[in-house]
């Protein structure tokens, strides 16, 4: 799936979870040179911290409760502070939903790249986690559709297949799904989509 490419964080608001000290200086100063407006809190999340564009968390010390919503749902890239490897800090750091790693001790290189991997791997993510919803609408959806089809073919003298292109056809000309144009279907909308398809099989007749 292709996207836009984020290469421009000016303006940007970055919060970074981390204690205070020469790590968290050095990515304040990596992220205002990028023209981004930065926020700092430990350990506690602050209030307001949910508009961020991109947070970027201690993954040494995090603690289960540090973000303000469930594992994996977060509303913005996520990138983690990395100063080990431990099988069980990098277990944890994954089930928050990260988009990037930053390795500490921070250093003047790889702050940008990790911010241009981490919109680029958010976006893709959320693309993603739309057309699964998307898919999943209509497949629960394909009931309504089956309903109306055998309805129509009922009071007509259609095939499925001629009933499902006069549907499709119908639902083009709202810019809807077909999904969405049979749920929205009742009694008199089925009784007029019947007559309109009765009359143009008359004139495709000649009669």
């Amino acid at each position: 799936m292709s996207h836009p490419r984020v290469s421009n964080f000016r303006n940007r608001q970055a919060l970074i979870l981390h204690r205070p000290g020469n790590d968290t200086a050095r990515l304040v100063r990596q992220l205002e040179r990028l023209g981004m407006r930065v926020q700092c809190s430990w350990p506690d999340f602050p209030t307001g911290g949910d508009y961020a564009d991109v947070i970027l968390f201690d993954a040494d010390n995090g603690y289960d409760g540090l973000l303000p919503w469930s594992s994996d749902a977060a509303p913005m890239p996520l990138i983690a502070l990395f100063g080990s490897e431990l099988p069980s800090r990098l277990e944890w750091a994954l089930d928050q939903g990260i988009s990037a790693h930053i390795s500490k001790p921070i250093q003047s290189s790889g702050v940008f790249s990790a911010l241009v991997v981490a919109f680029s791997n958010f976006a893709m993510e959320r693309g993603i986690s739309l057309q699964i919803a998307e898919l999943e609408t209509r497949l629960d959806a394909r009931p309504a559709v089956i309903r109306a089809v055998v309805e129509i073919m009922k009071k007509t003298s259609l095939d499925e297949n001629a009933v499902y292109a006069c549907l499709r056809s119908a639902a083009m000309q709202c810019r809807v799904t077909i999904e969405s144009f049979c749920l929205s279907l009742d009694s008199p909308k089925i009784a007029k989509l019947v007559q309109d398809l009765s009359d143009f099989t008359r004139r495709s007749n000649g009669k």
